[in-house]
């Protein structure tokens, strides 16, 4: 008690140095905090499921192509045929519209197939699942909501069990919520019964793929190993049965959270926890050397209490406690700028396209907050950055010179050749942790601004983008939906300011996408690969509203687009260089399907003669090379929602609600989403890499921001313990350059040495990196260089101001001290 009140005295006494330290460890303690508060919510937290490591999600893979869902007769086959699983379930997606008091909203309705929350195993936090009971014919439709829905839409209203949810095609009373987290996949809203809705077209065909999911559940005592085995005899086996779908491919299983979690969450995350921990130890680094400082100011003090007694034990406990007490506020900081971070996180879910960018990064994003196991992990660093911070400063002030201090009789000491060796250490170790991480933070900019530059196939200034789901009425398999597109497309195009207004299926960017099998005159598949690409159906402004290069041929003509037969399809070069290298296109016959689920002609047979070759959008993203696609006129396969991309005259942000009005006029009972200029479609396909090449940005600003602050610091605290020194020299003729040199040299040479170390660990550091880059490898020189540039350039500020004082010291005053 006597030395934590001691220690508290002893920081009132030097508030500027207390707060330096505190806004230090509170940084680098929070920072660290708040990236691991991430890393426990996305990749440590168990899923909430009963026996969540025996969970698994099951798809099928070939030697060409890596993951495919299973179709549901082979799902069928799978769960009647493996012996190695509890249970199977099959999810598969359905847009659906949900009347509301302001509208009709779009949901994801995930219909599961019998026993799918069996297998689940998750509890819900109101209500039931869905159970066999549900599962009959004639039962009364019952939905079970997901815990975000429920939140989002209803408020978290409690009441809302036992009422209907009426979904504009029929009602489903509401049974059930699920707990946070609970859902799978991760776009579903609302869970409902394959067999209590209209059966679907898809499911009674084998060779058909769509949105979805497949889960599985080991039964005790069988590992993953053997369930995968008994999964590969059975793909081969069906593969004999069923030759045309089935051949070449397997059954393969991942563990759920695996899944969830996404496959490129875990090196991001891991990224950003490695660069917060070197920030943190940079941070401990600093306060050692601001603490060395002190210790070398203190020199007197220290040997005073030595030789009245205190032995070393005494002074080092002294300065470990104030180190521990220092790190303890610190943290209380830092867990405040935590609680910060994370609450920003969270409110960034608004279900914007940005958002929605982020929540690529960061899945299960309603799992991270500050727990047990975060607090813990808190402690334990604040721990660790007490004694990290304190120990060396412990050991060097616990043994003072006693017989040099007293000679000096009040004069001020130095810190000798072994405190100056330990301080060159210390700048050089910052110098060295900041270099990384500006390399890292670089070569991620780096990245990001090639990204930006990749030609997107289109031109994005001046589109405004909207999805149009219509309402129930144009839901039926037979509707004419392509009447209704057309004269939406034509009420939006009568409006002032707007040139052309065109249709697509599949926005580029939003990563949406639908294959189709397709048959290429004289290019069979080989075994275990499937010839499949996008279906894209458009109208004939479409290409000049997207301002999409045609390189071959036409495009199609107004009188193609009132027909319902393919005999016209153009082609994008990707597929014109996939199927005919070197050759040309034009002319040739490819024969596909119909794509549109729920449509009662889905899986019909089409074949047309490719009469245009078009540019290659991106798809999935600007890092995303472009997919095989093929276009046809929007009425010869006409689908249950589209995107109306519409040119305009005017800034593209002002015609958002004229464009909703518009739209909303022509059929008061649509769905509107995803109303945006595609600029921002764009930026929010770019969230996730700007997302983390901006936290490591700021990082690295806070790492140099550190390095500098530590730097002038220490060398201020150095020329005033050496300003009788630096008398002396003045006084027996050293001139002002020559202090400036001395002065600079004591700083910058050790800035050089701990570059060197920087740019090893920026190598090292950079294989991590290696998976994140774009255009650019982890060895870049340029890159290098301007991080070089940069560090050397603000260290020499940070030295040339403590220089200049010292430079302009008086030697009488400074000798009329001693």
């Amino acid at each position: 008690m006597n030395d934590l009140l001691s220690a508290v005295r002893g920081l009132r006494r030097a508030p500027g140095h207390a707060i330096a330290c505190l806004l230090t460890l509170g940084l680098g303690i929070g920072a660290v905090t708040a990236i691991f508060s991430v890393v426990n919510g996305v990749l440590l937290k168990p899923l909430p499921y009963r026996m969540p490591d025996r969970l698994f999600v099951m798809f099928e893979q070939s030697a060409a192509v890596p993951a495919r869902l299973p179709a549901y007769l082979t799902f069928l086959d799978y769960r009647a045929g493996a012996k190695s699983f509890e249970g199977m379930g099959y999810v598969m997606g359905r847009s659906a519209g949900l009347r509301t008091p302001q509208g009709i909203v779009q949901f994801a309705n995930a219909a599961v197939s019998d026993g799918f929350f069996q297998v689940l195993g998750a509890t819900p936090v109101l209500g039931r699942v869905l159970g066999p009971e549900d599962e009959r014919a004639g039962a009364t439709p019952a939905a079970v909501l997901t815990y975000g829905f429920w939140r989002r839409r209803f408020a978290g209203d409690p009441a809302m069990l036992g009422r209907t949810l009426d979904s504009g095609e029929g009602g489903y009373t509401i049974v059930g919520v699920l707990p946070p987290g609970a859902g799978y996949p991760s776009w579903a809203d609302v869970y409902t019964s394959l067999a209590a809705g209209p059966p679907l077209p898809a499911m009674a065909r084998r060779d058909v793929h769509v949105d979805g999911g497949m889960l599985a559940r080991l039964r005790p005592g069988v590992d993953s190993a053997t369930a995968s085995r008994e999964l590969a005899r059975l793909g081969r086996r069906f593969a004999e049965s069923y030759p045309a779908e089935n051949a070449g491919f397997a059954g393969a299983i991942t563990p759920m959270l695996a899944a969830v979690a996404g496959g490129g969450t875990g090196t991001p995350l891991l990224l950003l926890l490695a660069a917060t921990g070197l920030l943190l130890v940079l941070a401990c680094v600093n306060v050692t050397s601001l603490a060395l400082a002190r210790v070398t100011e203190r020199t007197r003090e220290m040997a005073l209490r030595t030789a009245l007694g205190a032995g070393r034990g005494r002074l080092a406990r002294q300065l470990l406690v104030e180190s521990l007490l220092l790190s303890a506020l610190g943290a209380g900081l830092g867990l405040m700028l935590a609680a910060w971070l994370v609450g920003l996180l969270a409110a960034s879910g608004g279900g914007n396209l940005v958002a929605a960018g982020v929540a690529n990064v960061l899945p299960r994003m309603e799992e991270i907050r500050l727990d047990a196991r975060v607090f813990a992990m808190a402690l334990g660093i604040t721990l660790l950055a007490g004694l990290g911070a304190g120990l060396i400063p412990a050991i060097t002030g616990s043994r003072p010179d006693l017989a040099g201090v007293l000679k000096q009789a009040g004069a001020r000491g130095g810190p000798g050749r072994s405190g100056g060796r330990l301080r060159r250490t210390l700048i050089g170790l910052q110098a060295g942790l900041a270099l990384a991480l500006l390399v890292s933070a670089a070569l991620l900019g780096n990245s990001f601004w090639r990204v930006t530059q990749v030609d997107r196939g289109f031109e994005s200034a001046g589109l405004v983008t909207i999805h149009v789901y219509p309402g129930s009425r144009y839901q039926a398999p037979d509707s004419d939906v392509a009447s209704l597109y057309r004269r939406l497309a034509e009420r939006v195009g009568a409006l002032p300011g707007v040139r052309s207004v065109g249709l697509i299926n599949h926005l580029p960017m939003a990563g949406s996408w639908n294959g189709t099998r397709v048959g290429i005159d004289g290019a069979p598949p080989a075994e275990g690969e499937e010839l499949t690409v996008g279906l894209r159906v458009a109208n004939q402004p479409y290409l000049e509203t997207m301002r999409i290069p045609l390189l071959k041929g036409r495009w199609f003509t107004v009188s193609e687009m009132t027909g319902t037969g393919a005999g016209s399809v153009v082609i994008n070069r990707a597929l014109a260089e996939r199927y005919w290298p070197g050759r040309d296109p034009l002319g040739h016959r490819v024969s596909f399907f119909k794509s549109a689920a729920g449509r009662a002609d889905f899986g019909q047979p089409l074949s047309g003669t490719v009469v245009g070759v078009v540019g290659d959008v991106r798809q999935f993203g600007l890092e995303q090379p472009s997919d095989a696609a093929i276009y046809l006129p929007y009425t010869v396969n006409p689908w249950g929602h589209i995107f109306l991309t519409v040119r305009t005259a005017v800034d593209p942000g002002s015609m958002l609600e004229p464009v909703r009005r518009e739209l909303l006029a022509e059929e008061p009972g649509l769905v509107l989403t995803e109303l945006a200029t595609m600029d921002r479609v764009v930026s929010g396909s770019l969230a996730p890499r700007e997302f983390l090449t901006l936290l490591v940005g700021v990082f690295a600003g806070a790492a140099l921001l550190l390095a500098t602050i530590g730097l002038y610091g220490v060398l201020t605290r150095l020329v005033r313990t050496r300003q009788r020194e630096i008398g002396i020299r003045r006084a027996i003729g050293a001139d002002r350059p020559a202090i400036l040199r001395l002065v600079l040299q004591e700083g910058m040479a050790a800035v050089l040495a701990g570059s060197a170390g920087g740019v090893v660990a920026a190598l090292l550091l950079g294989r991590v990196l290696a998976s994140q880059l774009f255009g650019v490898t982890a060895a870049d020189l340029p890159t290098y260089l301007v991080a070089f540039g940069l560090l050397h350039a603000v260290a020499f500020m940070a030295c040339y101001l403590p220089a200049r004082r010292a430079a302009g010291i008086d030697p009488t005053v400074a000798l009329s001290n001693d």
